[in-house]
């Protein structure tokens, strides 16, 4: 018994360091890939298109990871849409929730405390719908990569399924969300409440994952999550210069 508990253990710990791996380098090659090509024409501050054809090529080399475990290991990963009460319910309460949030953070920290950082680009009509195009159809890709990928394959090494088994596993897989976006090169502290807010979105993303049984629920959350912060930073930098 207690060897059979070792050796999940010891595959568990083994998958965490590989889905890392994964994610980092999988990163680092679509950034490679996407830098190879000229976007000026399109985007001359540079605000868009790279950083989503970044994002295309991990949903698409995921994607393709997916569909090999899924025939291989049979790991029903949940990439289809799926009409779920409970996935709708918690999408619907998470958007409200940020919506409240940032207008409160714009609020507070930008008009009364004046401590919001501005982006450093132009609010062009492109830029503007280039980002925010962005933010809402593509930055949510990345939850193939860190939900479906990661949480689908440790339900399956875990084998047995339990309330505890999924919260560990929504911890180890939020746990790699916040690591994803670390900035080395800054110090550690000046961006620990940024990394706690990570996290927590990790959480409830997973949460909603696991429960909706579909992976379109946290996608939708993710980009409407990021669309509704870089649109109220544009609406504060617009409204700071008036009021």
């Amino acid at each position: 018994m207690k060897k059979s508990i070792t050796v999940k253990f010891l595959h568990i710990l083994s998958l965490i360091a590989f889905v890392f791996m994964y994610q980092e380098y999988t990163s680092e090659i679509s950034w490679k890939v996407a830098s190879l090509f000229d976007y000026f024409r399109v985007d001359n501050d540079g605000t868009f298109m790279m950083v989503s054809v970044h994002h295309i090529i991990m949903a698409l080399i995921t994607l393709g990871i997916l569909y090999i475990l899924h025939r291989w290991k049979n790991i029903d990963f949940k990439i289809t849409f799926k009409v779920d009460a409970c996935g709708i319910k918690y999408t619907l309460i998470y958007c409200a929730a940020c919506l409240v949030y940032f207008i409160f953070w714009y609020v507070i920290f930008g008009f009364m405390l004046d401590s919001v950082a501005e982006y450093d680009y132009e609010l062009s009509t492109i830029n503007v719908l280039g980002t925010l195009g962005f933010q809402l159809f593509l930055s949510g890709t990345e939850e193939l990569m860190f939900r479906a990928l990661p949480i689908g394959c440790l339900k399956a090494v875990w084998g047995k399924n339990s309330k505890f088994a999924d919260l560990v596993i929504l911890l180890l897989t939020s746990l790699l969300f916040t690591v994803a976006h670390i900035h080395f090169g800054k110090p550690l502290f000046s961006q620990f409440y940024g990394l706690i807010l990570v996290f927590i979105h990790g959480l409830m993303y997973g949460m909603v994952y696991v429960k909706s049984k579909s992976i379109i629920y946290p996608v939708v959350m993710h980009g409407v999550s990021n669309f509704i912060s870089v649109g109220g930073c544009y609406m504060y930098m617009v409204l700071s210069h008036i009021i």
